[in-house]
């Protein structure tokens, strides 16, 4: 007599057995089981050892002592509607259905239920279970309203959560906004979804009929065959609709495009008003501020990384302090320490950013400062605000790629990592330093009455720039970064 397997199985159902994922085939007349490997798996068919050593397909008796020993995990196929494989795919337990919605147990206590006593699907032959399972005292007591489902209500239970038999809790959370669901009409759906994004971006209720009159003018267009003049939207390959480069163009069709109803388009865009906005992204930066990045990361610890960046200083123009020739417009260096949000390192020089800013900058950085004596009688320590760092995070600069800076870092035991090209939110941290420091030095700069006809023939411009000793502009670019480091702030 054949032994049967001690759980259901039917074929194709997915298992996870000994710690592999396998596919139920077949019970063979001889007790043998067959569970199929993964198409493209490294390893073959379930198999167990024989006696003599060689490999076989296990029996049925076999099966049943790795289920008695827990080695047999099942998985749930995969739902056909797009809500409940969202739902699937929520590891949750029960208090955490609980939460997210109340009824959720009540629904997946009704359909064990009618999984172990409904014979036929029909409205009469269903009617009489459902009344039977509200009074049943368990599941009355999850259903205090004593609200009984409609019979269509529970075959779409039936059909679409989980498998007969082994519903889980999450089977019976309601998907219901939950998801985003998709546009069903009668034409193309870029002709509505462009003017329902339209819409969304425009942010004013009040625009909403005007942008449906538009949906309707285009499909007028299109039906009679006239241009749309306007751009084209494409989707990507991540399902993120972005503005094409290409004009939109669309063949007249044989049976005219029906317009769908305003309330539709309304509810549509009142749905799609959110940060994602069904995935349209206008330019690519705007793509990388709605999709780029995201999550948690880990803070690093102190030193390990710093962010470097140079910047024109269009303000300021230099002078020689013993000459008094100009020397031309300033360009100011930092270095900031990423756990911390403390700087570490500056410079300000006359000429362009180069190599030898950026290295100066790595110097000061572990350099003992020179504090100006007012902040030096309250902070005693700030003179010893240095550190080597073990990365320092540039941009793409001419000064940051040359031979002399990344020798220069290797022999100090420092390597230097690039950010992506045309990313500044890659060092944010630096870049939002340097504006504040900015801020700062402006507030305190000098007013020198130098030879102003001579400053002309070395580029200065009276109405936009401030004339400064290069050692005094110094100074007050070390208040400035001192001050910064001893101010709360959001970054500290």
């Amino acid at each position: 007599m054949m032994m049967p397997l001690a759980y259901p199985q039917e074929k194709g159902d997915p298992v996870e057995i000994l710690g592999r994922d396998y596919y139920f085939e077949r019970v063979d007349p001889d007790h043998a089981v067959t569970y199929r490997a993964p198409y493209g798996a490294s390893y073959p068919d379930f198999m167990v050892d024989d006696d003599n050593g060689h490999p076989r397909k296990p029996t049925t008796s076999e099966m049943n002592a790795i289920f008695a020993q827990d080695g047999i995990i099942f998985r749930s196929k995969p739902s056909s509607n797009a809500s409940r494989r969202l739902a699937r795919n929520m590891e949750l337990d029960a208090d955490q259905c609980r939460k997210m919605d109340a009824k959720s147990p009540l629904r997946v206590a009704i359909t064990l239920f009618c999984d172990d006593n409904c014979g036929s699907l029909s409205d009469d032959a269903m009617r009489p279970i459902i009344r039977r399972a509200v009074s049943q005292p368990d599941i009355a007591a999850l259903n205090p309203m004593e609200w009984e489902p409609h019979p269509t209500t529970v075959r779409e239970w039936l059909r679409e959560r989980g498998e007969p038999g082994r519903r889980k809790p999450r089977d019976g959370v309601s998907m219901a906004g939950r998801y985003l669901r998709s546009i069903v009409s009668r034409h193309p759906v870029e002709l509505i979804l462009y003017h329902i994004m339209s819409a969304c971006l425009a942010n004013d209720r009040n625009q909403i009929q005007s942008f449906y009159d538009c949906y309707v003018a285009d499909l007028w267009k299109v039906n009679n065959g006239k241009p749309l003049d306007r751009p084209m939207l494409i989707e990507g390959e991540d399902g993120a609709w972005s503005v094409g480069d290409e004009v939109a163009e669309y063949s007249r069709p044989s049976t005219p495009y029906k317009a769908v109803h305003y309330t539709t388009f309304w509810r549509r865009v009142r749905d799609m008003r959110t940060p994602k906005l069904f995935g349209l992204a206008t330019t690519e930066r705007g793509k990388r501020a709605r999709y780029g990045g995201g999550g948690f990361s880990e803070r690093p610890s102190f030193g390990s990384l710093c962010e470097a960046d140079e910047t024109p200083v269009p303000y300021v123009f230099l002078v020689d302090d013993d000459t008094g020739i100009g020397m031309g417009s300033a360009t100011m260096s930092l270095m900031a320490e990423c756990s911390t949000t403390a700087l570490v390192g500056w410079d300000l020089c006359a000429e362009a950013a180069s190599s030898a800013s950026l290295l100066r900058t790595v110097r000061h950085a572990n350099s003992i400062k020179e504090v100006p004596a007012d902040l030096l009688e309250k902070f005693p320590d700030l003179p010893f605000v240095r550190l080597r760092p073990d990365r320092i995070k540039v941009d793409n600069s001419a000064g940051a790629h040359s031979r002399h800076f990344e020798d220069a870092c290797a022999e100090a035991y420092i390597q230097v990592n690039f950010t992506g090209k045309e990313h500044p939110t890659h060092k944010a941290l630096i870049e939002r330093t340097i504006g504040t420091i900015l801020q700062l030095l402006f507030k305190k700069l000098p007013s020198h009455n130098y030879n102003i006809a001579l400053m002309r023939k070395f580029g200065f411009d009276p109405d936009k720039q401030v004339l400064c000793t290069i050692s005094q502009a110094r100074e007050l670019l070390d208040r400035a970064c001192f001050t910064y480091n001893i101010t709360r702030h959001e970054g500290l």
